[in-house]
């Protein structure tokens, strides 16, 4: 019998362990303190990634909106953006990132949850579920049992 249903099972079951634990990341994020935020500026970063189409070699452009923010934490200054805990959202158009940056404007306050022992690392808005990743890490559940009931047959 094939070995490739184990090995297949193998890379979900691993898969959905990383998940899971960048779930659980979260999960420890929900607990951080707050602070209110001041937004000191926005930017859009247009990132240009090759996509190869039958027809020649193209380059697609994405556009990531990038908020960077200051709030006081036991007296000191903290500076940081988007970037370091949340992924920066993606968008394939501009006029969407900046429809997307509306929601901070320069000057805005928002609350922010911050890292404790790295208050640069910090989560913006309110907590969320992170619905999509358990979907993935269930899906990943699923195609390991398919594979391992594969396997034993």
């Amino acid at each position: 019998m094939s070995e490739l249903p184990l090995l297949i099972a193998l890379a979900a079951l691993v898969g959905a362990a990383l998940t899971a634990r960048g779930i659980w990341r979260r999960r420890g994020a929900s607990r951080w303190p707050t602070a209110t935020a001041e937004v000191v500026a926005v930017d859009i970063v247009e990132h240009r990634q090759h996509s190869r189409r039958r027809e020649h070699l193209e380059r697609q452009a994405r556009y990531l909106p990038r908020v960077e923010v200051r709030f006081v934490v036991a007296g000191r200054a903290i500076v940081t953006d988007n970037r370091r805990f949340d992924a920066v959202p993606s968008f394939p158009e501009r006029h969407a990132a900046e429809a997307w940056l509306e929601d901070y404007p320069v000057g805005g306050s928002l609350e922010v949850r911050y890292d404790p022992q790295d208050p640069r690392l910090a989560q913006f808005g309110p907590s969320r579920i992170p619905t999509r990743r358990i979907g993935l890490v269930l899906f990943l559940l699923a195609m390991a049992g398919m594979a391992l009931f594969i396997y034993q047959q």
